[in-house]
Order: C-alpha cells, then structure tokens, then sequence
C-alpha cells in the first residue's frame, strides 16, 4: 500500500473545498436566495472542513480496506456522517428554517457522495502533485 506525503495531502484537501465551496453556493442560493446565508454557510462549513478532511485523509491512511471497499467506505463516512451532521448545524444555525437546513444538507451531500468516490479514485492514480510546491523558484535577476 503506497503512503501520500502530507503534502498531497493537504493539496488534495485544497483542490476538494475548491470544488465544495462553489458547488455548495450554488445550491444555497437555489434554496435560499439569499447572498448573506449564501456566504455564510459556505464560509462556516468551508473553513471547518479544510481541517476535517485534512484529519480524515490521514486517519484513513491507516486502513486495511481493499481499494475499491475503501473509496466507498471513506465517500460515506466523509460525506454522511462528517458532512450531514456539521453542514445541517451551520445550515439550520444560518437559516433558522429546519425545511432549508434539509434541502440544502441532503442535496449537498447525495451529489458529493458521488464525486469523492471518484475524486478519490482519481487521486489514488495520480503521481504528482498539481502545484509543486517545494520546485517553486524565484529569480531575483529580472529573467
């Protein structure tokens, strides 16, 4: 079983809340309309789940699980239990409306369940990093 540097970690974190923050305003302000709830829950569940998926990668590092178990498993675990209870906390505590913090929850995370099996899949195939970050050069010269 190959290890992932800190490093992949922490981009594949990154590139995820990317994806998260742009798909979890879209459907907000489909059920909400409302700019302020828009960026208040994409902020408050963005924030907190760049270190809960952080923490969540490296734990499950550790795990046994064939690959193709895995995915799945991790997808549910990340998405349902993680994603369902702190995104339908920030959703209600936002809105106040039990019938938003729903839609929004229950929306949010069916079609993330789908992505991250594959977002998952994708970055157990992939070698390199996006942004490489330690090969970054600066050149004083003006070149």
């Amino acid at each position: 079983m190959r290890k992932d540097s800190h490093l992949k970690s922490i981009e594949k974190a990154i590139v995820w809340r990317v994806i998260g923050i742009f798909w979890l305003a879209a459907l907000t302000w489909i059920f909400t309309r409302s700019w302020i709830q828009v960026s208040l829950i994409t902020l408050f569940h963005h924030a907190i789940f760049i270190l809960v998926f952080y923490l969540h990668e490296r734990a499950w590092l550790k795990s046994k699980i064939k690959p193709k178990l895995k995915y799945l498993v991790k997808a549910l675990t990340y998405e349902v239990i993680l994603g369902n209870g702190i995104l339908a906390l920030i959703s209600y505590i936002v809105t106040g409306s039990i019938q938003k913090m729903t839609l929004i929850t229950l929306t949010y995370i069916q079609s993330k369940i789908a992505f991250y099996y594959f977002y998952d899949w994708f970055w157990s195939r992939k070698k390199k990093l996006f942004i490489p970050l330690w090969s970054v050069r600066y050149s004083t010269s003006g070149t």
